[in-house]
């Protein structure tokens, strides 16, 4: 199966327990599944991982900013 990251950013903790709940079903699939806070581990190491997931919050009808930061500088990937 696959090796996945799962990246979340959260506000006020809901998208935290949405992506606990998506790594129990992701790993009961059989996959391996790394789940990391974006706020804390923004870096990303290319071809660590076959499929990356990011769950983040929207407020105000905006990411917050460290999402798109790491959008923009991992696009390539």
């Amino acid at each position: 199966m696959a090796r996945i990251l799962l990246l979340y950013s959260t506000t006020d903790g809901h998208t935290i327990q949405i992506c606990n709940r998506i790594k129990r079903v992701l790993e009961d699939d059989g996959n391996t599944v790394e789940l990391r806070d974006l706020k804390v581990e923004p870096d990303l190491q290319q071809g660590t991982f076959d499929k990356i997931v990011l769950g983040a919050s929207i407020r105000y009808g905006k990411h917050q900013p460290v999402v798109q930061e790491f959008i923009k500088r991992n696009q390539a990937i």
